[in-house]
């Protein structure tokens, strides 16, 4: 049984993803599985679109079986994410993944992936933190440091995130092959491009702003747009309603941030919020994250080490065929009834938070798998 999955957030779902899918299926694969992100992401944000709306929009356009990378792992770092992405997948039965490469170069990826657990980067690390950069910045010279030759690597995204996933696969030992399909057409920040299908996330999300609808191959014009700006007062509440204790226990929070952020005297609008809390060390993608987990009020002791369920979001009937063959791996949640796992009510209450500036009701499709046959 040859399973092909990759992690993914689909925000917004275009025609990239749409390649990448293609390109699995003309490797031969039985089954293709995408590991979403739920309704709020890597960058600290909400998803443009909720994980509803994406799941169908995935299953349509070629995925078998969605499943759901848990809120609490899903708006952490790269490292983060990517562990319990690959973490999802294996559980699932992947046995070959594939993820979207600038530089397509599979053995500079694993070189640089094996230097991070090295002495010599430790050391440099530590170094350049010392000095008050961002980790981030500290890893990309520390790396930098050790071998220049990586420069182009290291400030391109899908490589960065690509890295952590091999760190991942190699730290578990976990039998996944890994195959790279070349980014085409547009990088990862470029705005929208002439003559090309292939726009990036980034411009897209952009483009919805504006209400511009043209480059998406599916209808979204009456698609519900979900923002951080409109989360701002929810925000506003919890820090000002927070005791500094309360903040403390809040993921991400660390080195005293509860102070800057009961600090705060004016609370104008969301980006002037993270304006104000942004230092040299903590940048601006920093700051939405702790902003994501103060809103959602997730704390540090919600993390654990290994996941003991994996929820399901939508399939198809061959997604549904998988389920039964790997159903032994863990608990594969489908619906959402009594004496469930704590974990997936907290799904729900992150939903409902997610609707709150639209007076939707997303919560009530928590309680069934998308199904598309």
């Amino acid at each position: 049984m040859k399973v092909a999955g990759f992690v993914a957030e689909f925000n917004p779902f275009h025609n990239g993803h749409k390649y990448l899918i293609d390109q699995i299926r003309k490797d031969g694969f039985d089954f293709i599985i995408a590991a979403m992100s739920p309704n709020f992401v890597m960058r600290g944000e909400p998803a443009i679109f909720d994980k509803f709306k994406r799941t169908k929009i995935a299953l349509s356009n070629g995925i078998d079986l969605v499943l759901e990378i848990p809120t609490i792992y899903s708006i952490q770092s790269a490292d983060v994410y990517a562990s319990k992405g690959i973490e999802i997948l294996k559980l699932s039965g992947v046995t070959d993944l594939y993820f979207g490469s600038e530089s397509n170069d599979l053995n500079a990826l694993t070189e640089i992936a094996a230097l991070y657990e090295s002495d010599e980067y430790k050391k440099y690390l530590k170094e350049y933190l010392d000095c008050g950069s961002s980790f981030n910045q500290s890893s990309k010279q520390a790396i930098l440091k050790i071998n220049s030759k990586y420069k182009d690597i290291l400030n391109s995204p899908n490589d960065l995130l690509g890295i952590e996933y091999i760190k991942a696969i190699k730290k578990n030992n976990y039998a996944i092959n890994i195959h790279l399909v070349k980014r085409i057409s547009t990088g990862y920040y470029d705005e929208i491009k002439d003559n090309t299908s292939i726009q990036s996330s980034t411009a897209l999300r952009k483009a919805l702003m504006d209400n511009n609808y043209s480059h998406f191959s599916y209808k979204v014009d009456e698609f519900q747009k979900h923002v951080n700006i409109d989360y701002f007062e929810l925000i506003k509440f919890k820090i000002i309603s927070s005791t500094k204790e309360e903040l403390s226990e809040i993921l991400m929070v660390n080195d005293g941030f509860e102070n800057r952020l009961k600090s705060i005297k004016r609370f104008v609008d969301y980006d002037t919020l993270v304006e104000d809390l942004m230092s040299k060390r903590d940048r601006k993608t920093k700051i939405n994250r702790i902003l994501t987990a103060v809103l959602l009020s997730i704390k540090k002791d919600e993390i654990k080490e290994k996941l003991d369920y994996v929820r399901v979001l939508g399939f198809n009937s061959k997604g549904q065929n998988l389920l039964k063959e790997v159903k032994d791996n863990t608990t594969f949640i489908t619906q959402i009834k009594r004496d469930l796992n704590d974990a997936v009510y907290r799904e729900i209450d992150f939903t409902k938070i997610y609707s709150l500036p639209y007076n939707e009701e997303l919560y009530k499709e928590e309680y069934s798998p998308i199904i598309m046959r």
